[in-house]
């Protein structure tokens, strides 16, 4: 919530004063009808301090992991302040962990966040009440007072927060300048899937204090287009795939990470994962699983013990081994030599740690287009093959031995994704820099007060 400069209401009959000059100029609310512009001491310290509700507004999974490490990194600087989160995909279990207030609405879809990338997709939705769930989530974010938006997503979620009576700051991690490609007019929704366009810039250059793309090629574009607060300080991704430490008894041994997932196509893909180990020769292949159940064996493959924290099953064909485990992303990753995937994040995440990737088309939910995407963002660092075990195969293969795959992707990755912190790096700008407009906003408020007593 804004302040308010009055401390008591205007009396009956008399003139209803002027809005704030600080709300009206500085984009910081006051829901006081009788607000004339005099800051009081509390908001004075509301406003300097930072003090208040900031709401995170997010749209996709891993939108939702981006801004639950930004609050935690707010939340651990200032932990006065009150945080709130809308997720608008999903149920928001990423902030479980956080202490973040989740307001409602928020309803798990058959897309799970891909609604236009497929007809079929926006179809089931629209049968599992997409409407009715937008319109309620618009009608939360109207009603909802937050003192400062931060807005983790793409356009759409940025149109839906500023219905907030807010200033907001944006976090871009979806979409960069790498992904257009010259000459080529994409028309529907995916054209705001792949470009940052007029519309999202006009909305980045409102009441937006700082906008934070996925890389720096992307800020300097927006720059030169006139949001001229867009800077780079990393991208919240690569915070959870540093930090792991490599799994015991697997030094020596070739270990692929096997990443097929959140969604329900992440059986299918782990399946035909599978089915590329078996022509590897002998390897390990480390499955990052986050569903509750897992698929049954294929023919030919064996349960088999092992010992190991986060460990669901082990089996073995031959001299290829799986080994299927949960919580332990950033442990797969720091122990293997290459990534299989067939998701959006944690490939990305494992190519900005120099890992090849090798990736196959799994639609609707991983379709051809995403693909595309996918290679636009991270360039020589992914690999994209046929969506058979032959394939896959020879392309791990191929990332296994000292090659241009491989060389390629410790050059490429780690430059497209950058280094970790940037959570952190962003918690401390948005601090600063929502503080020193708070303050800007007290000083022009007094200033407009005493021109009004002169």
């Amino acid at each position: 919530m804004g302040w308010c400069a009055v401390t008591s209401p205007r009396r009956r009959g008399s003139a209803r004063p002027r809005s704030c000059v600080t709300s009206r100029r500085k984009a910081i609310r006051c829901t006081r009808w009788w607000c004339v512009g005099r800051p009081n001491a509390e908001a004075r310290t509301a406003l300097v301090k930072g003090a208040g509700r900031w709401l995170f507004v997010s749209n996709g999974h891993g939108e939702d992991h981006v801004a639950a490490r930004i609050a935690s990194a707010v939340r651990t600087r200032r932990p006065g302040l009150e945080l709130a989160a809308l997720p608008l995909v999903g149920t928001g279990s990423a902030f479980a962990a956080t202490g973040v207030d989740l307001l409602d609405p928020r309803a798990r879809l058959p897309s799970a966040g891909l609604t236009m990338h497929a007809p079929s997709l926006l179809w089931s939705d629209l049968r599992a009440g997409l409407v009715r769930l937008t319109l309620a989530q618009c009608g939360a974010l109207r009603r909802a007072e937050a003192e400062h938006v931060v807005v983790v997503g793409d356009v759409y979620a940025h149109a839906l927060a500023s219905l907030v009576d807010a200033p907001r700051s944006v976090v871009q991690t979806l979409v960069s300048v790498r992904m257009r490609v010259p000459g080529r007019l994409t028309l529907g929704p995916r054209r705001f899937m792949e470009g940052i366009h007029a519309v999202e810039r006009r909305l980045m250059r409102g009441r937006v204090l700082a906008v934070y793309p996925r890389d720096g090629d992307t800020a300097a574009w927006l720059r030169s287009r006139g949001v001229a607060h867009a800077r780079w300080l990393g991208n919240p991704m690569m915070d959870g795939a540093h930090g792991g430490r490599p799994i015991a008894g697997l030094p020596g041994r070739r270990v692929v990470a096997l990443l097929p997932g959140s969604r329900e196509h992440a059986f299918t893909s782990a399946l035909r994962m599978l089915d590329a180990l078996t022509a590897c020769g002998p390897v390990v292949g480390l499955v990052a699983w986050t569903h509750d159940r897992l698929p049954s064996p294929p023919p030919g493959w064996l349960s088999v013990e092992r010992d190991e924290r986060g460990l669901l099953a082990a089996w073995r064909h031959r001299d290829a081994e799986v080994w299927w485990l949960a919580q332990r992303f950033a442990d797969v990753l720091a122990s293997a030599q290459v990534a299989v995937g067939t998701t959006g994040t944690a490939q990305e995440q494992a190519a900005g740690l120099g890992l090849p990737v090798v990736t196959f088309a799994q639609p609707p939910l991983h379709g051809h287009a995403f693909v595309a995407n996918q290679l636009r963002l991270l360039g020589p660092a992914l690999r994209v093959v046929a969506a058979d075990g032959v394939a896959i195969a020879g392309a791990v293969a191929a990332a296994l031995e000292p090659g241009p795959h491989r060389r390629d992707a410790e050059r490429e990755g780690p430059a497209r994704m950058g280094p970790a912190g940037a959570a952190a790096r962003i918690a401390d700008d948005l601090l600063e820099t929502v503080g020193a407009a708070g303050a800007a906003g007290v000083a022009e408020a007094a200033a407009g007060a005493s021109r009004r007593r002169a």
